[in-house]
C-alpha cells in the first residue's frame, strides 16, 4: 500500500509547487489515499473545490484536506494557491492506471513498412496500416485500427477501439480515449441535377498536435482539400465533433457535444461549453468564453464572454433572462392599462 505523512507529502509536492505548505495543530497523519469529502474515510486526503463544501469539512472522516490560502480548517491540510492543480498531483501520487500493453501482441497486424520506435506497446487485435511510423513509448490499446501512411509521436497513447484514418499526423504526448475517430470523411455532398447527393471526396487530411486529449467517441473529420487541425494542448471532451477543415486553436477546451461545422476556426484558449454549436466558417477570437448550449452564428471577439442563441454577449443575456421572467406581471400590468384607457376613453366620448 503506497502512503506518505502528510508533512513529506506537502514536502514534495512543495517542489513543483512552489507556495505548497504543511499546516497542523500538531498532528501528521499518514496518507493511504485521496477520496471525496463526503466519502473519505480516516487515513485518507480529500479536496475542497468550492465555498458551497466548506460546510462539510466538519463532517468528513477524512484525515486532511487540501485547500486554498484563505479557508479555515480544523483539520491537518496542505494549502497552496493552486488546490486544484495540488489535488491532481496528489491524485497521481496514488492512482494506478490500468496496465498498458507490453511489447507487440501476437494478434496484432502490422503492415509493410511500418517503423516503430522504442518500448512501443500494440495490444491485442490492433491492426497497424503500411508505412506507419510510430515514435518511441508510444502505447496502442486493444483494437486501435491505424490505416495508411499515419505518423504518431513519441509517448502517445491511443486506448482500444479508436480508429485512425490515412495520412494522419499526430503529435508527442497525446491521449485518445476510446472510439475517437480521426480523419473520417468531412460532411461533403452537392445536390446532383437529378436530386440527388453527390458525395464530394474528402483528400484532406488531419493534425494533431503536442499534447491534446481527445475524449471518448470524439470525430475529427478531414476536409476536400487542406487540413482540419487541433494545435498543441487542446483538450476535447466525449461526443465532441470537429468537421472539414476546422482549425482548433492551442489550448482551447471544448466540453461534451460541441460541435463545429465546417471551416470553424478558434483562436487559442477558447472555451465552449457543453452542446455549444458554430456555424459554418465562424471565429472565435482568442480567450473568448461561449455559454452552454449557445449557437454561434457570426464571428466572435477575442475575451469575449457570450451565450445564447444565437449569441449574444454574457452581461445581455442575463438581462434578458431577468425581463422574461418578469413578462407575467408585465402582461398584467399592460391588461390593466388597457383596460383602465378603455374606460377613459369611454368617459371622454360620453
Amino acid at each position: 500500500m503506497i502512503s506518505f505523512k502528510l508533512s513529506e507529502l506537502a514536502s514534495e509536492l512543495a517542489t513543483v509547487l512552489p507556495d505548497c505548505h504543511f499546516e497542523s495543530d500538531g498532528d501528521d497523519p499518514i496518507i493511504t489515499g485521496v477520496a471525496a469529502i463526503d466519502k473519505a474515510k480516516a487515513g485518507e486526503i480529500t479536496f475542497v473545490s468550492s465555498s458551497k463544501f466548506v460546510s462539510k469539512l466538519k463532517d468528513t472522516q477524512a484525515s486532511a484536506v487540501i485547500l486554498d490560502q484563505k479557508t479555515p480548517s480544523t483539520l491537518p491540510c496542505i494549502r497552496t494557491t493552486n488546490p486544484r492543480i495540488l489535488f491532481a498531483k496528489v491524485l497521481e501520487k496514488f492512482y494506478q492506471p490500468p496496465t498498458a500493453p507490453l511489447g507487440i501482441h501476437p494478434t496484432a497486424i502490422l503492415g509493410e513498412g511500418v517503423q516503430l520506435g522504442e518500448n512501443v506497446a500494440i495490444g491485442a487485435y490492433a491492426v497497424i496500416g503500411d508505412r506507419t511510423k510510430i515514435a518511441d513509448n508510444v502505447t496502442i490499446f486493444p483494437h486501435v485500427t491505424i490505416y495508411n501512411d499515419v505518423e504518431i509521436g513519441m509517448g502517445t497513447t491511443i486506448h482500444a477501439n479508436c480508429v485512425i484514418r490515412d495520412r494522419t499526423q499526430i503529435g508527442a504526448n497525446c491521449i485518445f480515449h476510446p472510439n475517437a475517430v480521426l480523419g473520417a470523411d468531412g460532411f461533403g455532398f452537392e445536390l446532383s441535377p437529378n436530386a440527388t447527393w453527390y458525395k464530394i471526396p474528402q483528400t484532406g487530411h488531419v493534425i494533431i498536435e503536442d499534447n491534446v486529449e481527445l475524449g471518448c467517441s470524439c470525430a475529427v473529420d478531414r476536409p476536400s482539400v487542406g487540413v482540419t487541425i487541433i494545435h498543441k494542448g487542446a483538450k476535447l471532451d466525449n461526443f465532441v465533433q470537429i468537421a472539414h477543415g476546422v482549425t482548433v486553436g492551442a489550448h482551447s477546451v471544448l466540453a461534451a457535444q460541441v460541435g463545429l461545422a465546417g471551416g470553424v476556426t478558434l483562436g487559442h484558449h477558447v472555451v465552449m461549453a457543453g452542446q455549444v454549436g458554430a456555424n459554418d466558417r465562424v471565429h472565435v477570437g482568442d480567450g473568448a468564453i461561449i455559454g452552454g448550449k449557445a449557437g454561434i452564428t457570426s464571428d466572435v471577439p477575442a475575451g469575449a464572454s457570450m451565450i445564447g442563441f444565437p449569441t449574444v454577449p454574457e452581461k445581455s443575456w442575463k438581462r434578458v433572462v431577468i425581463a422574461e421572467r418578469q413578462l407575467p406581471d408585465l402582461l398584467h400590468t399592460v391588461r390593466k392599462l388597457e383596460k383602465r384607457i378603455a374606460e377613459l376613453e369611454s368617459k371622454l366620448a360620453e
